[in-house]
């Protein structure tokens, strides 16, 4: 089944077998929430898969189309819409959290990891930067105070992007969103490169 995945996945970027490629690679995402202990990633493709599939014109071969269409209008406002709730319902869930939102979280989980990351059985869970586990690995007030500004600055970046993604001046702020993710990324690299890379891509979605 991975191997058939891989192989629509391909199919689809170029332009393939449009309807048939996109379900063989949903059939094979979903597959994987039978022993998934967290599926979160699962769920999201499964929903741009699906948001995907309402698009009017997947594409025909390895070529772009330059005139003006509207056959995939209903896909994008589906897949802006997914994106939009993604970001909004992890920015309420971060605003009620007490502990994330003092930055507090974010300090601990640092500190914790830099305490027994040699004793860690999967090294590559994890790609911490060396300047972050130098300089930001402690508890002390100083620390709490620097990682309680990237957690507003997460959910600020959340609550803003989605709206920002709207507009062609404010596009060039889609650099922030990827590189929220790309920072992300780096505490749970195994786990969230899926979603990350899932979510900016529907970026693309908000610019036409």
């Amino acid at each position: 089944m991975l191997i058939i995945r891989t192989a629509a996945a391909l199919t689809l970027a170029a332009g393939l077998a449009p309807r048939a490629s996109p379900l063989l690679v949903l059939a094979g995402a979903a597959m994987e929430m039978l022993y998934l202990k967290s599926p979160n990633s699962i769920h999201h493709t499964l929903l741009t898969g699906a948001g995907l599939l309402a698009a009017g014109d997947l594409g025909h071969g390895l070529h772009i189309a330059h005139a003006p269409s509207t056959a995939n209008t209903w896909a994008q406002c589906l897949l802006v819409l997914i994106t939009t709730d993604i970001y909004w319902n992890s920015a309420w869930q971060k605003t009620r959290s007490r502990q994330f939102r003092t930055g507090l979280c974010l300090a601990q989980w640092i500190h914790t990891y830099t305490q027994v990351e040699d004793q860690l059985p999967y090294w590559h869970e994890h790609a911490i930067p060396g300047f972050v586990r130098r300089h930001m690995d402690n508890l002390t007030n100083r620390d709490i105070r620097l990682w309680r500004l990237l957690a507003t600055t997460v959910i600020a970046t959340e609550i803003a992007l989605p709206a920002a993604l709207l507009f062609p001046r404010t596009m060039p702020y889609a650099a922030a969103g990827v590189a929220m993710h790309i920072a992300s990324t780096c505490l749970k690299p195994r786990q969230l490169v899926t979603f990350s890379g899932l979510t900016t891509g529907t970026y693309f979605a908000f610019t036409a």
